[in-house]
């Protein structure tokens, strides 16, 4: 429930409630000793009595006049029949002499025996004890003042014993305790107030705090002010952290929304850059063409001007264009090994220009239930990639293989090891260092995505090698 409680109720209860404990506490103290300040005072002023009546009593315990005894403990007290205070003469032996209360204690009786208090009857017993004492008796109800008789030679003719009941205690205690009662009351009236004041003030910052804090989650950051008073102690440093964090958060925002601006224009980018992908495929089979008819020595200068003309046409939309839509739906054609034949023709061109050596290992004999175009696209890109990496009549090994899982293809080159900080983004585009590798291997792991499979590189000086896994399982459903 306490819990539950807001800060600006939970601390105002809090210094009140202390207010009223530490009231308590110093008032329970002040009654406590003011008791035992009057106690002390009774127990001197019955010493002082106590001393002037054993030398009164003297000389009728030496002439052994019991009455004059009697009348002499008579006179300090209020009424003869008083039982909160008994006076009592023994003699050297302990027997009782005189007494104030002579049906209580009779004349010869063993005051110690008619006492039953150990503590009494031991100190009594102590027949050459000149001391003053002060026992108390009873189980704590009977306060004894002991006081002995001495003769003129300093010797002990008796004892003057005073027993007070403590019920005579009660009256002053209680009016102490009133008195400090009322005092403590109207100290609280006073001090109450001001404490719940002081503890409301204190958590009214915390308090202003805390809703700051809940509208953070509800309201955007630019719209968020809130005024606390500037302090240096817990809730000041709150108080601006609080505000450091709100102008964070409002830093974070406009970040984000120029991050999400750049994101759509990045989008925008790789959108058209993988549809100009897309069609510099066609373009270069069309430039290939142009080329293998060259080879074959066209006589008529009309038609090479023409396919001049035609070729720089081509080589312009190329530069233009920049890649490949990779979001375009799979095809429904399945693969044949005729697809996989193209895709070594179309490569032969690249490979004939830096005179590298294609070793061609190809163990598909059948038609897969995979989409040929993404298929011949993911084995040209990375060949066209391995043909750019290895060095003048260096290798370029592609393997084709079926296994359980699906197809598997590899493709391999002897060019340099690739960094390990350019592999970590080598399916990223445009990433690269010092050199932008472009969109290819992008399109190709897109593609590989599609397809549900697996793309991974190893690359060591002198051998860099791109495993592709496809699964067939998925595809042939379809």
């Amino acid at each position: 429930m306490l819990n539950n409680l807001s800060y600006r109720h939970k601390t105002p209860l809090a210094m009140s409630l202390v207010i009223v404990v530490a009231a308590t506490v110093v008032a329970a103290a002040l009654v406590w000793q003011s008791y035992r300040q009057a106690r002390a005072n009774f127990v001197s002023h019955t010493q002082t009595l106590g001393k002037t009546l054993a030398r009164t009593v003297r000389p009728a315990l030496l002439h052994d006049d019991v009455w004059q005894a009697y009348e002499i403990l008579l006179t300090p007290l209020e009424t003869p029949g008083d039982r909160g205070r008994v006076l009592v003469l023994l003699d050297a032996r302990g027997h009782v002499f005189a007494s104030s209360a002579p049906r209580r204690f009779a004349v010869l009786d063993d005051f110690a025996q008619d006492s039953n208090d150990t503590a009494l009857a031991a100190q009594l017993r102590q027949h050459t004890d000149r001391q003053q004492n002060v026992l108390e008796g009873g189980s704590g109800r009977y306060l004894y003042i002991l006081t002995p008789v001495l003769a003129e030679d300093g010797s002990v003719q008796g004892r003057l014993v005073q027993r007070y009941d403590q019920v005579l205690f009660g009256p002053h205690l209680s009016e102490v305790a009133m008195g400090t009662l009322y005092a403590t009351l109207a100290v609280l009236v006073l001090l109450l107030p001001v404490g719940w004041l002081a503890g409301k003030r204190l958590a009214e910052p915390l308090s202003h705090l805390a809703e700051c804090l809940g509208r953070v989650s509800k309201e955007l950051p630019d719209t968020i002010h809130c005024e606390f008073p500037h302090s240096r102690d817990e809730i000041g440093q709150l108080a601006e952290r609080f505000q450091g964090m709100v102008e964070e958060l409002h830093a974070k925002q406009t970040l984000e929304k120029h991050l999400a601006q750049s994101e759509r224009l990045a989008a925008v980018g790789r959108l058209s850059a993988g549809i100009a992908h897309e069609i510099n495929n066609p373009l270069g089979g069309m430039l290939n063409a142009i080329s293998n008819y060259r080879r074959r020595g066209s006589a008529d200068p009309h038609a090479e001007k023409t396919l001049a003309m035609i070729e720089r046409g081509l080589q312009q939309i190329r530069e233009t264009v920049s890649a490949l839509l990779v979001e375009a739906k799979l095809e429904s054609r399945a693969l044949t090994t005729d697809d996989l034949d193209d895709v070594r023709t179309l490569i032969a061109t690249d490979i004939q220009k830096k005179s590298l050596d294609l070793d061609w290992r190809n163990e598909v004999t059948q038609t897969l239930p995979l989409p040929s175009a993404q298929i011949r696209q993911i084995l040209l890109n990375l060949l066209l990639n391995a043909a750019h990496a290895s060095p003048e009549q260096g290798q370029v090994v592609c393997a084709i293989d079926l296994t359980e899982s699906g197809m598997q293809l590899m493709v391999g080159n002897a060019g340099p090891a690739i960094p390990e900080r350019r592999r970590q983004h080598l399916f990223e585009p445009y990433f690269g260092e010092g050199e932008v590798h472009g969109l290819g291997l992008w399109v190709t792991y897109q593609l590989v995505n599609q397809l549900h499979g697996v793309i991974s590189v190893q690359s060591v000086p002198g051998l860099t090698r791109f495993n592709v896994s496809l699964p067939l399982e998925e595809h042939g459903e379809k």
